[in-house]
Formats: structure tokens, C-alpha cells, sequence
């Protein structure tokens, strides 16, 4: 695996690591409780789970079909990953869920939202290491916002999704 990669890929697993050690400390209804008409916990982390899911079904698809076009991620992509960086970063700013990632359960079991969330985990790390000098620099992921981007910013796109999402979950349970 590049060692870019591998760092990116130990930031995501650490930042994961920390969220769940928390959500695991929560109880079930603190879990499923919603303020006002914003997601609860464990509605927020199933969304980030689904995120992730099709992310890596995205790259699957890309790296089996990357004989057919080989896009580089150029300025124009390294601008749009900045702008998504910024825009994920402030706080004030409210995002509506792109429709394939909203789709979310009333009251997703988190036990079982753990595990799948860990099984994907693992398949992500598994596409991870089929990147080599070449195919990094490649466009492998189409953001619904960003456009087509590369590896390296799908990294970092999945870890600043996950730090934001974490300080929502952080902020929902924290009077609860």
C-alpha cells in the first residue's frame, strides 16, 4: 500500500475507533433519540456507514472498468476536493444528504449497523491496497457535490465526512 494511503487509511481507522468507543458507551435510547428534526445518533451513523458503503462499491466499480478511461485528477478536482475540505469544516453550513446516502432507517439496529460498518471498513481497506503510483492519481471517485475526484482526496473527503458527522453525534447525545 502507497504510504499516503496507509496514513490517510489509519486517520480514518482511528477516527472510526474513537466514534465508535463513544456510540458504544451510549445506551439504545440515547442512540435513537432525536432532537427536533434532526436524525438521531444512530441515524447519523448509519448514514455515514451507507456513505462509506458506496463509496467502496464506487471504487470496486472504477478500478474493474480503469482500462476504459483513465482520467487524471487534475487542478480543477484538486480545487472542487478544497472547496468540499472547506465547506465540510464549517459548521454553520447545513448539507441535505444526496438521495443515495438519505435513505435511513427510523431505528437502525446498532449492533448490527457496527458490524456492517467494520465488514465495509475492511472491504475499503482491501480496495486500498489495489492502488499503486499510477492509479492514484486517477479520477476513481464521482462526489455527488465535488465531481470526480482521486483517491487521495476520496480519503480525505471520507475523513472530514466522518469528523463532521462526529461532532453532530457528539453535540445530539451530549444533553441526553
Amino acid at each position: 500500500m502507497l504510504p499516503k494511503i496507509e496514513h490517510k487509511k489509519d486517520a480514518l481507522h482511528k477516527a472510526l475507533k474513537h466514534l465508535l468507543k463513544y456510540t458504544d458507551t451510549l445506551e439504545p435510547s440515547v442512540l435513537r433519540a432525536k432532537k427536533g428534526a434532526e436524525w438521531s445518533a444512530a441515524q447519523v451513523l448509519y448514514h455515514l456507514w451507507l456513505s462509506e458503503k458506496n463509496t467502496v462499491k464506487a471504487l470496486k466499480k472504477r478500478l474493474d472498468n480503469l482500462d476504459a478511461r483513465k482520467e487524471k485528477a487534475g487542478l480543477s478536482a484538486t480545487l472542487r476536493a478544497y472547496a468540499l475540505h472547506r465547506a465540510l469544516k464549517n459548521k454553520r453550513l447545513k448539507f441535505k444528504a444526496p438521495s443515495i446516502v438519505a435513505d435511513i432507517p427510523e431505528k437502525p439496529d446498532y449492533t448490527v449497523l457496527k458490524s456492517d460498518y467494520r465488514t465495509t471498513r475492511d472491504e475499503l481497506y482491501k480496495v486500498l491496497a489495489l492502488f499503486d503510483r499510477e492509479t492514484a492519481g486517477i479520477a476513481v471517485f464521482k462526489h455527488p457535490r465535488a465531481g470526480k475526484i482521486n483517491i487521495f482526496q476520496t480519503l480525505d473527503f471520507l475523513q472530514d465526512h466522518l469528523d463532521r458527522h462526529t461532532g453532530q453525534i457528539m453535540r445530539i447525545t451530549k444533553d441526553l
